[in-house]
């Protein structure tokens, strides 16, 4: 064994010790493509289930009660709800499937250019948030047609015209806020939740907005729609008898099933277009059927709800 021996004005000095480096996920891995997806998808949930619960209330409303005199509790309410975004969430999966298939096939194409336009486009902080500003213009532009203006000072406003007033909104109320919030990831995380809320409160207004409309058909005509079909509300008709077995409305005709609420049935009558409420132990149901066809294929001419009221003028 040799010694190594040192002067008196030389000092040993270790070698330095490796450094350790945390190996951070790969960008465009499958784990950061699901946390952005998530980031904007949760809002975007939240905000639609606030939406469509306040569709629910509006639709009973067209027909003079709230979901909870037609035997609706909150739990009841929770699980459609829940529901609906189940069945929203299985359409959305393919069609953003499809998109992202047509952005590869397109950077394939242009071998690179489409992906590295876009990556400029995000690091860019006024095209972001004017993207972002123009996307949560869109909630405010489906909020002001629907609302004829914030305050209903408006009732003959034009899709046009709502649309000039979200962009106005866009350009003053958020573009500068969300280019100031680009400047920090912490900041940025609090732009997508906005832009995801919003774009989640415009969607959640079209679907209310077909839900009212399916509501007023049914109360006119007796006809539902999809949209009705998509949040558990059904279009389920009965005669009505009672403890006698005798019709209890004019010509036997049926009845739009509410719902029931402490022993009592909730039923629409379409000849009065009157909301009833009626004893289970006193109540006969028969002939149910959910979206019947009154027309019979039409060979039979189906009269607008109202009729009994007009027969008895």
């Amino acid at each position: 064994m040799t010694y190594q021996h040192f002067l008196p004005e030389q000092t040993y000095v270790p070698p330095p010790a490796p450094e350790q480096t945390i190996e951070e996920p790969k960008r465009g891995s499958v784990l950061e493509v699901v946390e952005k997806i998530g980031s904007v998808a949760v809002p975007v949930a939240v905000s639609l289930y606030a939406m469509l619960y306040i569709g629910i209330q509006d639709v009973y409303a067209t027909f003079g009660i709230t979901p909870e005199q037609a035997g609706l509790d909150q739990a009841t309410i929770f699980a459609r709800l829940i529901s609906t975004l189940v069945q929203i969430f299985l359409l959305a999966v393919p069609a953003v499937g499809v998109l992202v298939g047509l952005g590869w096939l397109v950077n394939l194409i242009t071998r690179g250019s489409a992906g590295r336009l876009v990556g400029k486009i995000r690091e860019n902080t006024w095209i972001a948030a004017g993207i972002g500003a123009l996307l949560s213009g869109l909630g405010y532009w489906v909020y002001l047609y629907v609302h004829d203006g914030f305050y209903g000072e408006s009732p003959d406003l034009s899709v046009g015209g709502a649309g000039v007033q979200a962009l106005v909104i866009a350009a003053v109320g958020l573009l500068i806020p969300y280019r100031v919030m680009r400047r920090k990831g912490a900041m940025r995380a609090g732009m997508k939740i906005l832009t995801g809320s919003l774009v989640g409160v415009g969607l959640g207004f079209l679907v209310v907005v077909g839900m009212i409309m399916g509501a007023v058909d049914i109360r006119a005509n007796g006809v539902g729609n999809e949209f009705l079909d998509l949040v558990g509300f059904k279009n389920q008709w009965a005669t009505v008898h009672d403890g006698d077995d005798k019709a209890v409305l004019k010509d036997d005709d049926r009845a739009l099933l509410l719902g029931e609420m402490e022993g009592a049935y909730v039923l629409y009558n379409c000849g009065t277009m009157e909301t009833i409420r009626r004893p289970i132990e006193a109540t006969l149901l028969g002939q149910i059927e959910i979206d019947p066809d009154f027309s019979q294929d039409g060979t039979v001419e189906v009269e607008p709800c109202g009729y009994a009221a007009e027969d008895g003028e």
